[in-house]
């Protein structure tokens, strides 16, 4: 909810999807979103897996993971799922809004 607020904030239309599993299944029948941000750990299928799949359809559309995880050790292994970038949590605003704007360009 946090992100989503910072998101409208910058008037960014945006919708949250509980688990991995509906995050593919609306990816594969609506291609009208710009980016994806993507909880790693997900309930269902995790992040990772779930951008594995999308990656089946859609190689394009930038998914950007959003993680606890320390950025320093997970970075390569998380964009060898098909992430386009990483933000860690708990997340700067401008560095957040940086790393949206650059992967929407």
């Amino acid at each position: 909810m946090v992100t989503k607020k910072m998101l409208e904030k910058k008037e960014v239309i945006c919708q949250i999807i509980d688990n991995g599993e509906d995050a593919v299944e609306l990816l594969s029948k609506e291609n009208n979103f710009d980016l994806v941000l993507m909880d790693v750990h997900l309930p269902g299928i995790n992040g990772t897996i779930a951008t594995q799949k999308i990656r089946e359809f859609d190689i394009k559309k930038p998914i950007i993971a959003l993680t606890a995880i320390s950025l320093n050790e997970n970075r390569e292994m998380l964009l060898s799922f098909g992430m386009t970038d990483v933000i860690t949590k708990t997340f700067e605003p401008e560095n957040f809004y940086r790393i949206i704007a650059l992967n929407l360009s």
